[in-house]
């Protein structure tokens, strides 16, 4: 065995002679660092590595005392064997860890944890939107940045935290729970915005004028801003809650037959950008069009390997403004459909009990009357 090899040994030795504890003051002054030293009748052994060998063989010979090695301990001999007659071994092993070193700094994968499925795509645009994707080399700045940048996201995240290791980044966050604190009530009090029969009076504030089994006009006082007490004295207490009553009301609504809108061709475009690390290649589309734009993020894999890699491909899909002929049946619909979203957006709470339609479609419109008979909360302020 070739001596170069010791530098990876261990090895115990003995030392004999006359006045061997100067051997330890020399080895100590030396800076070579002896292990389990045991004292024998002449002399002592001690254990130290490979590399110390030579410098302990020339103080022993310097001091006139005997040197002996008595255990090794290494890689052994068939190691030893592969790496005399096969240096690429070692130096692809070396290779190995500095790059295994070096590429940890990229970005390999993108684990968004328990996180919903839905918020995927929006962290993913966010990342971008700060230059990180697969194949980034992620730096700290970078990273700090994404953070403050997610952590503005308060309409979707209640905490959120990027953590980056190993080529991983990991994206834990909670959902957002908010909490509505509402002012106090204004002076003033709640009125019918419909005709009805009272059903339910919820009142959390104010005074209450009407009972349930009334019948109320659109308008009438509902709630009263104060009252006066037992000495005539005005109490003042703005009117807040709800006022449930069925109320039967008609909307109507017209959609014409013919009328031009912005429609999609069915033909679409792809432009994709390979990421790689410290590389970056576009392929444009073939046939740019104008319209409506998708992107996605296309992260590459070799079986179940995540690699440093991706590709964003934006799809563009086409639109023009086109005509657009509808046929009666589908004309009427979209009328009736007009009326349910007026009753929506009046009474947002609406619990539609029966409803009463009369359609009619002449001169290229289609009209609709639609009569409801529901239940809703009534109270509004004016």
């Amino acid at each position: 065995m070739k001596a170069e090899f010791w530098a990876v040994d261990t090895f115990r030795f003995s030392v004999t002679g006359p006045g061997t504890f100067r051997f330890l003051n020399r080895a100590a002054a030396s800076g070579v660092r002896l292990r389990h030293v045991r004292w024998q009748k002449d002399g002592y052994t001690a254990t130290a590595s490979g590399p110390d060998r030579r410098r302990l063989e020339e103080i022993a010979k310097s001091g006139g005392w005997a040197f002996t090695v008595t255990a090794r301990r290494g890689p052994g001999r068939r190691t030893e064997w592969l790496l005399r007659t096969r240096p690429g071994l070692a130096a692809g092993a070396v290779l190995f860890f500095v790059l295994l070193r070096f590429l940890g700094g990229f970005v390999w994968c993108i684990d968004y944890g328990a996180m919903d499925t839905d918020l995927h795509a929006g962290v993913r645009t966010l990342l971008a939107d700060c230059g990180i994707h697969e194949g980034v080399y992620l730096t700290k700045p970078l990273l700090q940045a994404a953070q403050a940048q997610a952590l503005r996201r308060s309409e979707t995240f209640g905490w959120v935290s990027l953590n980056f290791t190993g080529g991983c980044l990991s994206v834990e966050s909670t959902p957002v729970q908010t909490q509505t604190v509402r002012d106090p009530p204004p002076r003033q009090g709640l009125y019918a915005a419909a005709d009805g029969e009272i059903l339910a009076v919820e009142i959390e504030s104010g005074f209450a004028v009407v009972a349930v089994g009334e019948q109320v006009t659109a308008g009438q006082p509902l709630a009263a801003a104060e009252k006066l007490d037992r000495k005539g004295n005005a109490v003042p207490q703005g009117a807040w809650g709800r006022i449930v009553a069925r109320v039967q009301k008609q909307y109507t609504a017209a959609q014409a037959l013919e009328y031009e809108a912005l429609v999609y061709t069915g033909r679409s475009s792809a432009a994709e950008t390979l990421y790689l690390p410290g590389y970056a290649h576009t392929r444009p589309a073939e046939t740019p069009l104008a319209g409506e734009e998708q992107t996605e993020w296309l992260p590459l894999r070799l079986g179940r390997l995540a690699l440093p890699a991706c590709i964003c491909r934006v799809t563009t899909w086409e639109q023009k403004t086109q005509p657009v002929r509808l046929t009666d049946t589908a004309a009427v619909a979209l009328a009736v459909r007009t009326c349910r979203a007026q009753l929506l957006r009046d009474f947002p709470d609406a619990e539609i009990e029966a409803e009463q339609r009369e359609t009619t479609t002449e001169n290229g419109t289609a009209a609709a009357a639609v009569t409801y008979i529901f239940t809703a909360d009534i109270a509004r302020t004016r």
